[in-house]
């Protein structure tokens, strides 16, 4: 357009800045998970490292103990033999929320974290030292109580700079002419920040734990170290560990590993040698599943949900022994990153598909791991009385199933819509006796308009939909090696929608005391235990089938939603739908009246 000039953005533009970076600072960091900051000042470490001419290092997580000398009191560092930073550089890179010395990008490093994820945690400071060159360098980042504000601290003895020279006498032993040290001072001068944070694991090896559970590997020609034993000095229980990451430790103690092509991504699997010690403390325990990028292991989850979703990818026995990361595939049109806090994956800005994974996964199972569930499965010495429970149910079908009908144009029952049922309900008028119309009575509907059979007046012809489909069931115990803790601990049961799969807890106390109380009355049969299991199982299947059943059949009246269903057939419904014992209790007493006689009335009395 004419008369209109050119915008400069550089000259034209008031550039957007932070009006309170406090409230910015503390808000980002309480979405970072509780031990992030030791993810990252160990990859600041680690870039640091490989931006070396020969793209070596080591990085060291250790007592700063230059400090312990002087205060006594102990104080966590990272200590990286890296290219070091001169004194305007640190002002540069750590003062500002968005700087890094790496390159920022969304699948890399944004250049925020380990200020965001550390400061809020130290108010007192985190104070870096740098050589380069063999000159030191310091700076001290802090939470400015006066002013209520993050920043660095001036430096009387250098001209009131934000950075000040330092002495090699504080100049850790690891670093020679480039390197440095970063010390996590916490609250105060007298917090001993080598104490593990509340909810980490393995207090004394928290970091080890954390940062092999964290990394998959590490770079080669990049070693990672933690302190153990700190405070027993002169011991040997006082050194330095080396930290492999996740991925070494499975490739040592596998009897089998391999990978699968999966939509979007390739999972990894490892099956772990029978009789390994999978929670030394060092690594994560197994079972557990993660996402896999870079290296680095995100949304990684171990105990009950961990073999939840083992158990959805289709491993249902054997899953104490079994290692899946999944790595997705990352193109320009669905890119890969992570969320700002590093917690979870995204492709594309979408959380990762792993329903669709775990679908597609069970379909291609590999043979060593169907193997391992049938040698496990085998063990379970389940008793076969699925006939016997589906000639019960049989009798109480209508009772299960709440009806569907689907419009035909010979239908066997003529319906009416109406508000309560999604798919109608019969009209009065029971059979579909009608005439033809001009459409020859073609299969859905009157002249081909399915919205005609729901017209005012009169019913519609319609057929009735079965979704009476029961589920597999299987018993799993601790003693046949069906079940590890903490799976179903004091719980009755768990149903897979997906698997249309009922696993129940033959450990669980309503079940053993049952099966304890009907052996006790019929203690002068011989091998009586065994054969009341069997009837006390069969019961408590059908219980738990009808359970499942009647709440699935619920979906045919379009009044519960997906996520009301699934409250219906949690492992805390179907434990409540067995706590209910006297009909139960009556029906295993005249099937074992038919099976073993008559009990004994002054035993059965005083059970």
């Amino acid at each position: 357009m004419s008369g209109v000039s050119s915008v400069v953005p550089s000259h034209d533009t008031l550039p957007m800045t932070v009006a309170n970076m406090t409230f910015l600072v503390n808000r980002l960091g309480e979405d970072c998970a509780p031990l992030q900051f030791i993810r990252e000042l160990t990859q600041n470490a680690i870039d640091a490292c490989l931006l070396a001419p020969d793209k070596v290092g080591q990085v060291y997580w250790d007592v700063d103990w230059k400090f312990f000398e002087l205060g006594g009191v102990y104080k966590l560092c990272c200590i990286d033999t890296g290219v070091g930073m001169t004194g305007p550089e640190m002002v540069q890179y750590i003062n500002q929320l968005s700087s890094s010395i790496h390159m920022q990008d969304v699948s890399g490093n944004f250049g925020v974290g380990a200020k965001i994820a550390a400061a809020p945690h130290n108010p007192h400071g985190l104070v870096y030292m740098s050589w380069k060159h063999g000159v030191g360098h310091m700076i001290h980042l802090w939470y400015d109580p006066v002013e209520k504000v993050y920043g660095l601290k001036r430096w009387p003895q250098n001209n009131n700079e934000f950075w000040t020279f330092v002495s090699n006498d504080l100049r850790p032993a690891q670093i020679k002419d480039y390197g440095t040290i970063v010390t996590l001072h916490g609250k105060d001068d007298d917090d001993d920040t080598m104490n593990a944070p509340e909810g980490a694991a393995m207090k004394s090896r928290w970091i080890l734990r954390y940062l092999n559970s964290r990394y998959f590997r590490f770079p080669s020609g990049i070693g990672v170290h933690a302190r153990e034993g700190w405070e027993k000095e002169g011991t040997k229980h006082n050194f330095l560990r080396e930290v492999s990451g996740q991925g070494p430790w499975l490739d040592a103690n596998a009897e089998s590993k391999g990978w699968l092509q999966l939509t979007g991504g390739n999972a990894h699997w490892w099956i772990i040698k029978e009789g390994k010690d999978v929670d030394s403390g060092h690594t994560a325990p197994v079972p557990h599943m993660a996402a896999l990028y870079q290296d680095e292991l995100y949304e990684l989850v171990t105990g009950r949900t961990g073999i939840g979703r083992l158990q959805a990818f289709g491993v249902i026995f054997g899953y104490d022994r079994v290692v899946i990361y999944v790595e997705p595939s990352s193109d320009p049109a669905r890119p890969v990153s992570s969320n700002t806090s590093r917690t979870h994956l995204l492709i594309d800005g979408e959380a990762l598909p792993w329903g669709d994974w775990a679908a597609e996964f069970r379909d291609k199972m590999p043979d060593e791991l169907v193997q391992l569930q049938q040698e496990i499965g085998a063990k379970s010495g389940e008793q076969d009385y699925k006939k016997a429970i589906q000639e019960r149910l049989k009798q109480i079908r209508d009772l299960m199933r709440f009806k569907r009908f689907r419009p035909t144009a010979n239908g066997s029952v003529s319906i009416k819509p109406t508000d309560e049922s999604v798919g109608g309900d019969p009209s009065q008028g029971g059979s579909a006796q009608h005439e033809s119309t001009s459409s020859g009575g073609s299969k859905g509907g009157k002249a081909g308009d399915i919205y005609a059979l729901f017209a005012e007046g009169g019913g519609t012809p319609a057929d009735p939909v079965s979704s009476m489909v029961e589920p597999e069931v299987t018993w799993v115990s601790v003693a046949d090696g069906t079940r590890k803790s903490p799976f179903l601990d004091d719980r009755a049961a768990t149903f897979s929608p997906q698997q249309n799969l009922l696993q129940i807890n033959g450990d669980f106390r309503v079940f053993v005391d049952m099966i304890d109380r009907w052996a006790a009355i019929y203690k002068e049969v011989p091998g009586v235990n065994e054969a009341v299991k069997v009837v006390v199982r069969e019961w408590f299947t059908q219980q738990l089938i009808e359970t499942v059943m009647s709440a699935v059949a619920l979906k045919s009246t379009g009044k519960w939603s997906l996520d009301e269903l699934q409250k219906l057939w949690t492992e805390e419904a179907l434990t409540a739908a067995v706590l209910p014992r006297w009909h139960i209790d009556q029906s295993i007493k005249r099937a074992l009246g038919q099976k073993l006689g008559k009990a004994p009335k002054v035993m059965e009395d005083a059970a």
